[in-house]
């Protein structure tokens, strides 16, 4: 069972789903927290698009190595951070930890604007504007803080 949003409509739900899994034997691990929506296909699309942008901006600049891929990394790596990811060698068991960026797709919709806001922060430090199209989410949600 991956994410359950729990809810006064969705609880009768989660009896019958729990009483499924505990009927296995198996033991599990149950942790509740606050349902916050992932982050949304929209606020993915501008980010691409503002790696797009920051590349050619940085490319017209000299920096011929900033392609999208290589911006997109270097944003994640200076605002997301990495994790730990735990590996198993399929032939000799062998478990290994190693580092890996952060992804956007494990992100809520919240930590999401907050790295889109850093990203864009840094683009304008460095003299690139960054469209923000009317309507979208990200704009939608600098709206909110406003306000």
């Amino acid at each position: 069972m991956d994410d359950f949003c729990l809810h006064k409509d969705t609880f009768q739900q989660l009896g019958v789903t729990l009483q499924t899994l505990i009927s296995t034997g198996k033991r599990y691990r149950v942790r509740v927290c606050e349902w916050k929506e992932k982050r949304s296909l929209g606020q993915n699309d501008l980010s691409h698009v503002w790696y797009d942008v920051l590349s050619k901006y940085l490319i017209s600049k000299g920096r011929t190595e900033c392609s999208p891929k290589w911006v997109k990394r270097a944003m994640k790596h200076t605002y997301l951070g990495y994790e730990d990811i735990e590996m198993v060698d399929v032939v000799t068991g062998e478990r290994t930890t190693r580092q890996e960026l952060r992804h956007t797709a494990d992100l809520d919709t919240g930590a999401m604007h907050f790295y889109l806001t850093q990203v864009e922060g840094w683009a304008l430090n460095v003299g690139c504007m960054l469209a923000v199209p009317a309507g979208c989410e990200y704009q939608q949600l600098q709206q909110k803080q406003v306000a």
